[in-house]
């Protein structure tokens, strides 16, 4: 069972790691470069090839951190049964949990408004007038939701470290 738990810690770190690295790459490095207006008209086509690539990407992460989460609970000895207990979730390390769990959920609810509601909508506006105040708007929304998500997914890595390391005294 040991070995069980450190290929799930593994896994939950690695996938953390792309799932995060992504959002940063994205946000710090592609789209500052697709910016520049002497790179030509291919830009957003590469944006949106990128953005839809990173999102397949993205979604097996967060799948790979929702079974690897459900794992790594199982280890500290949080099963179903002590997920209904309310004297789980009155303790201190309870509190935190649910935090973070909550952080999960809207990180997810979050994801799935950018990647099938705002991107691909942006994209075909993008597509068919470019420089319309639609297709800024719908562009400075999907960019709020990315950065928002990458804020959300930092607080859940510094919730999940509270968890396994203890709250910060």
């Amino acid at each position: 069972m040991q070995t069980l738990h450190y290929v799930a810690i593994l896994l939950h770190i690695l996938a953390a790691v792309v799932w995060i690295g992504g959002m940063v790459f994205l946000g710090a490095v592609l789209v500052p470069v697709l910016r520049d207006r002497s790179l030509g008209a291919p830009t957003g086509e590469l944006l949106h090839r990128t953005g839809v690539r990173f999102r397949n990407v993205g979604w097996a992460c967060l799948l790979i951190l929702i079974g690897t989460g459900v794992v790594n609970l199982s280890r500290w000895g949080v099963g179903w049964e002590r997920l209904t207990s309310a004297e789980l979730w009155a303790s201190p390390w309870g509190r935190v949990l649910a935090f973070k769990l909550g952080f999960v959920l809207t990180a997810i609810a979050l994801s799935s408004v950018h990647d099938f509601v705002v991107g691909p909508r942006a994209t075909r506006v993008m597509r068919s007038a470019p420089r319309s105040d639609e297709s800024r708007r719908l562009r400075r929304a999907a960019g709020w939701m990315g950065r928002t998500n990458l804020l959300i997914a930092v607080l859940i890595v510094a919730l999940g470290i509270m968890l396994v390391r203890g709250l910060p005294a």
